[in-house]
């Protein structure tokens, strides 16, 4: 991994136009940075070797996909001891409705955020997380509608 640097104007417009658009190439990125292609290729090199890109990735169409219920749950554990929660990580960890998995501070431990074809499949997972060992409690609550969903971070802090 490079060197950190410091993140000039052009460096953070490059940063924005790539979370809206993650396959764009050099020739594109230099009308949206004001740069020429060369350069857009440069800093967009240095960008990826600096690690300021995670990965790139599709956002697929979940109706298309035949997703139709999305929701969150939030679990409180039975115990902390290393081998349950590596045990409930690895359970997580195979389970594809399961989109994230944050630990908390707080009454509960663990937030997920998952997505099923329809209520009787999120019945299923929710009696599948019931029923594991490392669980003591859950609560799930259905998304009605979506009013913002993005996977764009803020650039304004990346020099601060």
């Amino acid at each position: 991994m490079a060197q950190q640097r410091e993140l000039d104007s052009y460096d953070l417009r490059i940063l924005a136009a790539w979370q809206q658009q993650g396959d764009m190439g050099p020739v594109e990125m230099s009308r949206h940075a004001n740069l020429s292609p060369s350069q857009c290729s440069r800093r967009m090199q240095q960008l990826r070797s600096a690690g300021y890109v995670a990965k790139v990735a599709a956002v697929l169409d979940a109706q298309k996909l035949g997703v139709g219920v999305s929701g969150y749950v939030l679990i409180t554990l039975r115990s902390h001891e290393v081998s349950w929660l590596d045990a409930f990580h690895n359970r997580i960890a195979a389970m594809d409705e399961v989109l994230e998995c944050q630990a908390l501070t707080g009454a509960d431990d663990i937030l997920l955020k998952v997505a099923t074809r329809d209520l009787a499949s999120f019945n299923t997972l929710l009696r599948e997380l019931l029923v594991a060992p490392e669980v003591a409690t859950s609560r799930s609550s259905i998304v009605l509608e979506t009013l913002k969903s993005t996977t764009n971070l803020p650039t304004r802090f990346a020099n601060g």
